[in-house]
C-alpha cells in the first residue's frame, strides 16, 4: 500500500480517538485538559520567508487535547495546511530503519534523522511532497507534524520545536525558569505510569525550637502522576472525588474533572499547618495545600 503523509496523519487521528476519547465522561461540560500548547498562525508565520510565493497560516484550532491544526484560508472545507498530534509511543534506535525500508521501495522520499529535534526523531516525504516530521514530544508521547507548503518543509524543526508539552513545568525533568521563578523536576516510575517531584526555589518559614526562621532553597511544590488511563485509579483515592484520613493520621481531600482541575484530570490537597509571617509577626494556621494531581488519557 502506498503511504502518504496525509493519509498517516489521518490514520494516527483515527487512533487517536478511539484510543484517547473512548467515551465522554459524565463531565464532558467541563472544559478538557490539553496535553499540547498550540503556537499561534502568527507565531508559525514568522518563520515563513518574506519573499515566499506560498500564503501564510490564516488560523489555527485545538479540536482535542492531542491535536493542533492550521489552514491557509478562513473555510473549513479547505484541508489542513499544518497538522500536529500526539500517539503513545516511544521512538527507538531501529524505528527509522522501517521507513529507511519504504523509501527503499519507492513508497516514501527524503527520509532524514533529525537529531537536532529529538532523539532519534525523523522526517519524510511522500511522493506528492508531503512532509511528516516524528519527533519523542514527552516521555511515552510521540507527536507528528504534517507539512504542506515548502517554507514549512525548510523550517520543520523550527516550527516543530514551537509545540510544547503542557504542564511542562510539572511533566517533564529538568531545571527551568517560568514567570520569573526556578523550578527544578526529577521523574521515576510509578505502578503503569509516572510520577514527578516539581519543587521552587523559594523562601518558606520553618519552626525551630526557639521560634521561627526563614529559609530560601529549594521547596516541594508539588506531585504529577503524568497521563494513564483512568480505570487504573479506580481503586486510588488520589483518583476520584472524596476525603479520607492516611494511614499516619493525616486528612486528604480529592476533586477531579471540575473546572479547576479541567476534564480528565484530579487534585488532592491535604490539611497541614502553614506558618507565614504578617505585619512583622509569624502565625501559624491549618489549611488545605495542594500536593498532586493525576491526569488522564481521556
Amino acid at each position: 500500500m502506498k503511504l502518504q503523509a496525509r493519509t498517516l496523519a489521518a490514520t494516527i487521528v483515527a487512533a487517536l480517538v478511539a484510543i484517547l476519547a473512548p467515551a465522554l465522561p459524565a463531565h464532558a461540560d467541563v472544559p478538557p485538559v490539553n496535553r499540547v500548547s498550540c503556537p499561534s498562525a502568527a507565531e508559525i508565520n514568522k518563520l515563513r520567508p518574506a519573499d515566499s510565493t506560498e500564503p501564510p497560516l490564516a488560523y489555527g484550532v485545538q479540536p482535542a487535547p492531542y491535536l493542533c491544526i492550521y489552514r491557509f484560508k478562513t473555510t473549513a472545507n479547505v484541508p489542513p495546511t499544518l497538522e500536529f498530534g500526539l500517539n503513545s509511543y516511544t521512538l527507538k534506535p531501529d524505528t527509522i530503519e522501517y521507513y529507511y525500508e519504504q523509501e527503499r521501495l519507492g513508497l516514501l522520499s527524503n527520509v532524514q534523522p533529525l537529531p537536532e529535534l529529538s532523539s532519534y526523531a525523523f522526517s519524510f516525504a511522500d511522493p506528492q511532497g508531503f512532509t511528516v516530521v516524528t519527533w519523542q514530544f514527552s516521555p511515552g508521547s510521540l507527536a507528528y507534524a504534517n507539512l504542506q507548503f515548502s517554507w514549512m518543509i525548510a523550517a520543520q524543526v523550527p516550527i516543530a520545536k514551537l509545540f510544547k508539552p503542557m504542564m511542562e513545568v510539572y511533566t517533564i525533568p529538568g531545571e527551568r525558569t517560568v514567570n520569573g521563578r526556578q523550578w527544578r523536576t526529577t521523574c521515576e516510575p510509578y505502578s503503569s505510569t509516572w510520577r514527578c517531584r516539581t519543587e521552587i526555589f523559594a523562601t518558606t518559614i520553618k519552626k525551630t525550637p526557639t521560634g521561627f526562621e526563614s529559609v530560601k532553597g529549594w521547596a516541594f511544590n508539588s506531585l504529577t502522576y503524568r497521563w494513564s488511563d483512568r480505570a487504573l485509579w479506580v481503586n486510588n483515592p488520589l483518583g476520584k472525588t472524596g476525603q479520607w484520613t492516611s494511614t499516619d493520621g493525616r486528612q486528604w481531600r480529592t476533586e477531579c474533572d471540575t473546572t479547576k482541575t479541567g476534564r480528565g484530570a484530579c487534585r488532592s490537597y491535604i490539611l497541614t499547618t502553614v506558618y507565614d509571617r504578617q505585619g512583622g509577626k509569624y502565625t501559624q494556621s491549618n489549611k488545605w495545600v495542594f500536593n498532586n494531581q493525576v491526569l488522564f488519557t481521556y
